[in-house]
């Protein structure tokens, strides 16, 4: 069917200005981490990108961070260094490209700030160039950015698009991240399986699930604490383009592929401004609103940067690092062994696996299948896995994920297995060290207070006190924050100040 303009919309209203807070680069880790790495932190140098945008004016078409073309044009002020390359004609500035552009590649400002080489589309021109004639165009540059959402208006063109889209980035290896929209999810291009979907931490994105080429699938992948999932979307492409950058510089090809950067990602999502984080069920990789939760530029350079870490049945791995592999049908599948030390706790452990389907293309028509992964967390000693602690075992996603707080000393696997040989797959993972929850107390205003932290908002814990180490203890208190306001702090109050020394003591039960 023809496509109109008309049928694809932004993520955002145009906007007049595109002034930008800096607060939300030290929220994904960027500020923390370019202090730590001073000139060698990764600015997407090298990476040319590619961004498309819905315009609504035909001629000429409003899609460009700033006007210019037909032929390549010099940025000028934030985008100052950059080249644009007009891929879908002259044009004019559209404000929703600019605050795009700036999130994603503004010099001094973007996370991919040190890229340069820029292509530039409508939505319209995307998708034509995906689904007109027998195969999808091959894009310039490695990271794409899609801040835009909506419909064909006919639903198997929306699923052709899609698996056009899913087919272009595993033949092509690129990235590419897309942002949400509000309300019912829209078919383009939040239902694809192979990019990164974005939401936002203050939830404004649809929590409705794929409806177009597989029911159900859990959305967004990741979310960052900005405005709109359009700025989301430019904040995670140019985190990616950031991650390429370093995959580049390790001379390893495996950790350039498209699986590894997004798994590398959701592994590393930050659950520690949203206490409500929870997986529902065993067959739900993500949390039902925020996905794998809070983009983290910082533990994902230092994940990536673990290196490549292959399965053994016989050799311990880091409590951190990835591998790029191929499934097969044994029943142990992929192993992984790696061991918490004693005197140590990972605080957080998290896992991501990701995987892309299987698409052919027949001259323009396109056929899925989805291989069906699992990935379990067991105890485990001597390279022997005991007890099931964790599992993901979604039929429907092409992504699990495990997260868990607090895992003791001890040895531990990870196994992904799959009823289909020799499919590639990426596996990340992340135990980050600590002591655990910690409890202390205080005296203010005549009342004594106990205030517990670092807690595991899913977990419950009982409170005990005695007068020394050697008697018995008692419960004052079992409490679970969930239970009421999600949080990782809890504070118990005495109902009386005490005449005599106290000892207290926190118990839960542990993961093993």
């Amino acid at each position: 069917m023809p496509i109109t303009h008309r049928q694809l919309f932004c993520l955002l209203l145009p906007l007049a200005c595109h002034a930008v807070r800096a607060d939300w680069l030290s929220d994904i880790g960027h500020t923390k981490l370019a202090a730590e790495l001073g000139t060698a932190m990764p600015t997407g140098a090298g990476i040319v990108l590619v961004q498309s945008e819905a315009n609504n004016i035909v001629s000429p078409p409003n899609y460009l961070p700033q006007a210019g073309g037909p032929d390549p044009f010099a940025g000028i002020g934030t985008f100052a260094g950059k080249t644009f390359h007009p891929k879908s004609g002259a044009g004019t500035e559209l404000g929703h490209a600019a605050a795009v552009a700036t999130f994603f590649y503004g010099s001094g400002i973007g996370v991919a700030r040190g890229a340069t080489e820029i292509h530039n589309y409508t939505a319209i021109d995307f998708i034509s160039r995906l689904t007109d004639g027998i195969a999808p165009e091959v894009f310039p540059g490695r990271v794409q950015n899609h801040s835009w959402a909506g419909s064909l208006g006919d639903a198997a063109e929306d699923l052709k698009a899609i698996r056009a889209f899913d087919f272009m980035l595993d033949r092509d290896r690129r990235i590419a991240a897309t942002g949400l929209s509000g309300g019912s999810l829209a078919p383009l291009l939040g239902s694809t399986y192979h990019a990164i979907t974005a939401g936002t931490r203050s939830a404004v994105h649809s929590q409705t699930g794929t409806t177009t080429d597989g029911i159900g699938r859990m959305k967004p992948d990741l979310v960052v604490d900005v405005e709109y999932t359009s700025y989301a979307s430019g904040v995670i492409a140019g985190s990616a383009a950031a991650l390429l950058q370093e995959a580049i510089a390790s001379g390893n090809a495996a950790a350039e592929r498209q699986q590894v950067i997004k798994a590398v990602l959701i592994a590393a999502a930050s659950k520690q401004k949203l206490p409500q984080w929870q997986r529902d069920a065993n067959a739900e990789p993500y949390d039902d609103v925020f996905g794998a939760g809070e983009l983290d530029l910082y533990h994902a350079w230092h994940l990536l940067n673990a290196g490549q870490q292959p399965h053994s049945s016989g050799v311990e791995r880091s409590i951190q690092g990835w591998d790029f592999v191929t499934t097969t049908t044994n029943a142990s599948g992929r192993r992984y062994f790696f061991t918490v030390p004693e005197g140590s706790v990972a605080e957080t452990f998290s896992v991501a696996l990701v995987w892309h389907r299987e698409i052919t293309n027949d001259l323009g028509t396109y056929f899925s299948s989805l291989p069906d992964l699992t990935l379990k967390l067991y105890a485990a000693s001597g390279f022997s896995a005991g007890v099931l602690l964790s599992s993901s075992t979604s039929a429907v996603d092409n992504v699990e994920h495990l997260f868990l707080r607090h895992l003791p000393p001890g040895q531990y696997c990870l196994e992904v297995t799959a009823d289909t040989d020799a499919h590639d797959f990426a596996l990340a993972w992340q135990a980050v060290p600590g002591i655990g929850p910690r409890l202390a107390s205080r005296i203010t205003g005549g009342q004594l207070f106990v205030d517990a932290t670092s807690l595991d908002p899913q977990a419950s814990y009982t409170l005990e006190t005695a007068p020394d180490l050697t008697t018995g203890w008692t419960s004052v208190e079992t409490f679970r924050t969930a239970d009421g306001a999600p949080s990782f702090n809890h504070t118990w109050t005495s109902p009386s100040l005490p005449t005599t020394r106290q000892f207290f003591r926190l118990r839960w039960t542990p993961v093993r």
